[in-house]
């Protein structure tokens, strides 16, 4: 990729970030509803809670449910409460969450798995601003911001009927999308450092961690597919295994990440490298020379739906090269299963809708290992 590419590159993913700042800051000054999505472990509930602290709201309660943990029953009962004798058990009766974060903000983690039936009595709740109990007739006005989050693609539910689409168009009046590890690797370092002293006074060291340069390069060529979370998860096990380390070396690194290959020139490395800079990228030689090209409209397509046909090239030339076998290709890039189902399944809902050719301006281009 030449040096002009690389500018647009850095300059694309430093808008990103600079334009999910400042949308916090002024979705923090109002109180209509937010739809947060973005990959897994990048940070959504900071980002919920962030939009409390910064709001008038911020003295009241910051309720936080997570709609995958329970049954629809079960979230029914928490989020609008119940009356005494609603079901067995019920000996008493209580308040909802919406109740208990009058005034404040409800966030919802993972709406997208809400069932279609508890969809419908979260709709009348956030259009009518009123809740009743289980086994109650008697409906409650709520004054509640609901920030909701997902790591789903709604849009792909509501087109094949396992999310409503009124409640998709309620909940996403003002909407905030995460920005992925891999476009914020100049965060892994001081990341990681925080997370390695944070651990300090739970494993009993006095002085504080250092690892080297070498060490902090490797971390930025491993995939992330957990983002954020991964990474810190990741930074918390480090520092037990290396509870009496001086430094805390490459070689410490990859042990901890369970990599084998420490021969920077070989294949799987080669791969890696390209990979979890998104496909987009620095090395063209990773597979002897051949290039990708995707092209896009700037105004138009966003980076995330660049990055998701790039990586789906690629996965595709993976498995052209392993047989069709998914697993094998996954260990081929040094990637998970997993990680390589995401990708695809995005790239598979996304690719009709990724307008590659349509501009009518001069296309932009990047360059992708494949």
């Amino acid at each position: 990729m030449d040096n002009s590419n690389n500018e647009m590159l850095t300059a694309s993913r430093s808008f990103m970030i600079t334009d999910l700042e400042a949308r916090i800051e002024r979705y923090a000054r109002v109180s209509h509803y937010v739809l947060i999505t973005g990959e897994r472990g990048t940070g959504k509930t900071t980002i919920a809670k962030r939009l409390h602290q910064k709001s008038s709201r911020s003295k009241k309660e910051f309720v936080n449910v997570n709609c995958a943990s329970l049954s629809g029953e079960l979230l029914e009962s928490e989020l609008f409460g119940y009356e005494k004798g609603a079901f067995t058990g019920a000996t008493a009766p209580k308040a909802g969450l919406f109740e208990i974060a009058a005034g404040g903000t409800l966030f919802l983690d993972e709406i997208g798995e809400m069932t279609l039936n508890l969809q419908a009595k979260l709709l009348k709740a956030v259009e009518e601003k009123r809740i009743r109990r289980v086994g109650s007739t008697v409906e409650r006005p709520v004054d509640v911001r609901i920030v909701a989050a997902t790591s789903r693609d709604l849009k792909a539910m509501v087109i094949e009927g396992s999310f409503r689409p009124d409640l998709f168009d309620r909940l996403n009046i003002l909407n905030l999308e995460t920005v992925p590890l891999r476009y914020q690797k100049e965060k892994i370092k001081s990341l990681v450092y925080r997370q390695l002293n944070d651990e300090c006074p739970a494993i009993g060291r006095e002085e504080p961690f250092e690892i080297s340069d070498e060490a902090i390069s490797e971390l930025g060529t491993h995939i992330w597919p957990g983002n954020f979370r991964e990474l810190l998860n990741f930074a918390t096990r480090l520092a037990v295994e290396c509870i009496d380390d001086t430094l805390i070396t490459k070689e410490r690194v990859m042990l901890v990440l369970g990599e084998r290959s420490t021969e920077p020139n070989s294949e799987k490395n080669s791969v890696i490298s390209s990979f979890s800079e998104g496909s987009i990228l620095e090395n063209e030689e990773a597979f002897n020379g051949n290039v990708v090209t995707v092209t896009f409209d700037s105004k138009r397509d966003s980076l995330d739906s660049i990055y998701v046909k790039a990586a789906g090239t690629v996965i595709q030339r993976a498995l052209q090269q392993n047989n069709g076998n998914l697993r094998r290709a996954a260990r081929a890039m040094g990637a998970t299963h997993s990680t390589l189902s995401r990708i695809l399944k995005k790239y598979n809902d996304r690719n009709e809708r990724i307008s590659l050719q349509e501009s009518s301006q001069t296309p932009n281009e990047f360059a992708i290992a494949a």
